[in-house]
């Protein structure tokens, strides 16, 4: 047993001693429904409070018990469910990413099928495919999900596209020749805005360098360890052009996160940047005018546009309290009136196909909606949703250190190492299970 791992038993060992000792988590009155989620920012709290309203409305008689866990991607919360789980004192339901971190809790037996909602609301029929797919473990349907974000935006500033008469790119290769364009032309403006202070958007920008040179079906395929990372052209040349990226990447990104500068990149002090569909909540929350001051198209459209996909959903917990409540909870998210009302406030799409375009009020997400119900969707390797989550920590350690010293063996000594370590291809079964 490594040390981290010693660390993390007794963090999940202390955390449940903590929780055993809070029985006012639970009281007497059985209509109640006790929820878990990290929706607690901005908007994502209002989006929620949708959510509670629906259900308030067609469940009068139960109690919603509401306790969120702030930090982005739910980090911190699942600390805590580690202890809960752990202490078989678990919520009635709490939120977890599809795919790879949901079976974690899968694996665990801390959550139970979800099969009878499913079938009741004729979910493979009203969600894609690939959603059926990403909640489905032995057998079972273990997650209820009512959203999608798109990892794979392109923004960009308006202003200085058009002044210097620059066409959105759609490959990486013209996102390097404007990143060149913008830096010989204004050597004051960062071509490409990034923040890696948090780590994760290097891999995002990683990520749609590996579409645009390998396409999807390579992507599946490294993110899930059925490559040979050192001998695969894919990688080698994802990397080499991820190399060719970095000089034209603000300067002390390290400093900053996505959030930090996204408004600058608003203002015209960096060109384009590469982050997910809830930049665009954030820009418009700030002042910052879609078309005018920013813009974003989906990148990259060759060789394939693809919908890079984030996927939340709601679990019914083994052992939960209140097992009629949690099904009520489940029931509602797949509603289509509450998932429209819904993700116009969260900045993400309805996945129920009887939601209608036209729901959203912006073009961005017009147009995502559209490209989700037409292009291939494709897991995102991020929060654990395709790579398993375990590698995913590594990974963006090696990506990181490769901003800084871009070396494109070491790098691929390095994941292939990492994959070894966190058994990747064994992980991943569960995705090309038929």
């Amino acid at each position: 047993m490594t040390v981290r791992h010693v660390r993390m038993r007794w963090l999940v060992i202390t955390l449940a001693a903590l929780l055993i000792t809070t029985p006012a988590l639970y009281a007497a009155d059985q209509q109640q429904l006790l929820i878990y989620h990290w929706w607690t920012a901005g908007g994502e709290r209002q989006a929620m409070q949708v959510i509670f309203d629906w259900f308030t409305k067609k469940n009068p008689n139960t109690k919603i018990v509401d306790n969120p866990v702030a930090g982005g991607g739910g980090i911190t919360l699942k600390t805590v469910l580690l202890g809960m789980l752990a202490a078989k004192i678990p919520p009635d339901t709490f939120q977890s990413l599809s795919g790879a971190e949901l079976k974690q809790y899968v694996d665990g037996n801390y959550v139970a099928p979800v099969d009878d909602v499913w079938k009741a609301q004729n979910l493979d029929a009203n969600y894609p495919t690939v959603i059926g797919k990403m909640t489905t473990f032995k057998g079972s349907h273990y997650g209820i999900p009512m959203n999608a974000h798109r990892a794979n935006w392109l923004f960009y500033n308006t202003k200085l596209f058009n002044e210097l008469k620059l066409t959105p790119p759609t490959t990486v290769d013209e996102m390097i020749a404007a990143a060149k364009r913008i830096k010989s032309s204004k050597p004051n403006v960062a071509p490409i805005a990034i923040g890696t202070r948090e780590k994760w958007p290097a891999v995002f920008l990683f990520d749609v360098t590996l579409l645009s040179t390998g396409g999807p079906d390579a992507y599946e395929k490294f993110y899930t360890g059925q490559l040979n990372v050192k001998t695969a052209p894919e990688v080698r040349t994802a990397l080499q052009k991820f190399k060719e990226l970095i000089p034209y990447l603000y300067q002390f990104h390290g400093a900053k996160t996505w959030s930090d500068i996204a408004g600058p990149m608003a203002e015209g002090q960096m060109g384009m940047m590469v982050i997910g569909d809830f930049a665009a909540g954030l820009l418009v929350q700030a002042g910052y005018k879609e078309g005018v001051d920013w813009d974003a198209v989906g990148f990259p459209k060759k060789p394939q546009e693809v919908f890079l996909m984030i996927v939340d959903t709601f679990v019914r917990p083994a052992g939960a309290k209140h097992p009629e409540a949690t099904t009520a909870w489940l029931t509602n998210l797949t509603d289509p009136k509450v998932q429209g009302e819904f993700n116009i406030i969260k900045g993400s799409i309805a996945i129920h196909k009887a939601v209608p375009d036209t729901t959203y009020p912006d073009r961005l997400h017009q147009e995502a909606s559209r490209t989700f119900k037409s292009k291939r969707i494709v897991p995102s390797s991020i929060h654990g949703v395709l790579a398993p989550p375990a590698f995913l920590s590594d990974w963006q350690d090696i990506l990181t250190r490769f901003l800084y010293s871009p070396d494109v063996n070491r790098a691929l000594d390095e994941i292939t190492s990492a994959m070894d370590l966190d058994k990747v291809s064994e992980s991943s079964g569960w995705y090309w299970a038929k």
